[in-house]
């Protein structure tokens, strides 16, 4: 090779490793579909030469990968706990009850991740820094906030879904109640007045519970990790750089965003691969077709109510199609001969197969855009967080129908999947729904990554902040102004209103002198 392409390159890989930066990250909550979100942004990070550590429940375990630490906190799976409050939440008939769940759920998982042994090395270990810390963005996260200011690095938030009222709040991003309804609510399109009643309720309830309740109980248990030397919880979160969520327009509701509240979504779609040999076996000897069942990783089919399953069985076993089950435990009673289970399936490559005519699933947004991508039409048994608005959606754009999991009976679910295999709309519907959802410029990885080296190129990319972050509750609602005017119109009405009964009493003064002085002359 030349001389003179020798030089730039070694300059080029010095300036690459110039550039390079060394990443914390936490991302708690175990759950696969969470996850697969975040697992790809790690690995571009390292691939791009960063220096990356993180603490997952699902840790990519790639040798290839060599700058890449991961934490693994695989064994908050089995915190019994967990299992415990995910039944809950299916079992919750209401948003609140579910929204205090979850913080209860969250709590546990953080201190049992606090107390493993190579988490506490990191939070007490003085010598170590990062340029940068990347956190999911849910009820643990309040948590991890502190590692922000351990490392006096700006701080980004990402969340697989939308983020919570409180993560608008910090960036100053606005929020409307009736426009764009928090996705916990279930709700989206056109609401009724009990619904838009219902939404502005929440948004008033959830802001003074995590306000005063959340926040401040989190912020007393991180001390209880960190020491009582780091700021107010809510203070390091006002101070967060940039947060990216999982979102696109087809599915969520369409907000106005600032601009470092980045939408990015289908990280984790990838290229098909070869389905293993018996389902696909079991799949090409189907001509009939086939129903795909998965509740997802957060909801196990295997703990639904025993009422629930065996009416799910009893329809299932009624259909004239095949069905493929994904089903946790060893064995399914009283299975259908049409029925084949297994514990884990690869759901991108199963819904790829031709012969997939329907997806019975529950409602959650990896779920939905993969069956999207893959052109199948689905049921939706929503159960809990952002799965009931997003079926709903589902609904709306005609690609498929929702049971409610509470009253859902044998004739819904055979008429319901029997109604989305056959009729032809929900497939032409979702041929069209697939077309917008993969219309976009590139939105992978490496599109997550600029973002973050984004922040690291511009320490914390502070101009991208909005002013409306910075201010307080009075301001931001200008309700000090408001209740200036309002001063002013009743001080100047209260004004007029004395000035005028004084005139009164001068021209009915007046007039008595007047008359007074008439019954004088005539007398």
């Amino acid at each position: 090779m030349h001389l003179k392409f020798i030089i730039p390159l070694i300059f080029g890989l010095i300036a690459n490793q110039g550039e390079c930066a060394r990443i914390f990250g936490a991302f708690l909550f175990p759950s696969y579909s969470h996850q697969v979100i975040f697992q790809p942004i790690w690995k571009e990070l390292s691939l791009r030469g960063h220096q990356v550590t993180v603490i997952t429940p699902n840790p990519l375990n790639d040798p290839k990968l060599t700058n890449l630490t991961e934490i693994d906190i695989s064994f908050t799976y089995k915190l019994p706990v967990f299992a415990q409050m995910m039944s809950g939440l299916q079992s919750a008939n209401s948003v609140f009850k579910k929204e205090l769940g979850t913080y209860f759920l969250f709590t546990e998982v953080y201190e049992a991740v606090m107390n493993y042994a190579p988490v506490r090395d990191i939070v007490n270990n003085q010598n170590d820094h990062y340029d940068l810390v990347l956190l999911q963005y849910n009820h643990i996260a309040h948590g991890m906030l502190p590692f922000a200011h351990k490392y006096k690095a700006p701080l980004i938030g990402l969340s697989s879904m939308g983020v919570y009222l409180q993560i608008h709040d910090a960036l100053g991003n606005p929020t409307h109640p009736v426009v764009n309804p928090d996705y916990m609510m279930g709700l989206s399109g056109e609401m009724s007045f009990f619904e838009r009643m219902q939404s502005l309720l929440f948004n008033f309830w959830y802001r003074a519970v995590y306000y005063w309740y959340f926040l401040p109980n989190s912020d007393k248990l991180a001390r209880k990790y960190f020491g009582n030397d780091i700021p107010y919880l809510g203070d390091i979160e006002r101070n967060t750089s940039l947060v990216m969520m999982s979102c696109n327009p087809l599915i969520n509701s369409v907000v106005p965003n600032v601009p470092n509240l980045i939408e990015i979504s289908q990280m984790h779609i990838r290229e098909k691969k070869p389905l293993p040999k018996d389902i696909k076996q079991y799949l090409d000897s189907s001509p009939q077709g086939v129903v795909y069942f998965s509740l997802g990783s957060n909801v196990k089919s295997a703990n639904l109510t025993q009422d629930l399953r065996k009416t799910i069985i009893s329809a299932l076993s009624e259909l004239p199609y095949n069905v493929l089950w994904k089903w946790e435990a060893d064995s399914l009673p009283d299975q259908p001969k049409n029925v084949m289970v297994r514990k884990w399936l690869p759901q991108p490559d199963v819904l790829g197969h031709k012969n997939i005519k329907v997806f019975f699933m529950q409602g959650g947004l990896q779920s939905l855009e993969e069956s999207i991508n893959n052109e199948v039409p689905v049921v939706g048994m929503p159960f809990f967080s952002d799965q009931p608005a997003n079926m709903r959606k589902v609904v709306e754009l005609g690609i498929g129908l929702m049971l409610d999991h509470r009253t859902v009976t044998k004739r819904n679910i055979v008429d319901s999947l029997k109604e989305v295999a056959e009729n032809k709309k929900y497939k032409e519907n979702v041929l069209k729904s697939k077309a917008i959802l993969m219309d976009h410029p590139v939105r992978n990885a490496s599109q997550a990554a600029w973002w973050i080296e984004y922040v690291l190129r511009h320490n914390g990319a502070r101009h991208m902040r909005s002013s409306a972050a910075d201010m307080t509750f009075f301001q931001y609602f200008m309700l000090d102004v408001v209740a200036f005017l309002l001063t002013c119109v009743i001080t100047v009405a209260y004004v007029l209103i004395k000035l005028l009964r004084v005139f009164k009493k001068l021209v009915v003064k007046d007039k008595s002198k007047k008359a007074g002085q008439k019954k004088a002359k005539k007398h």
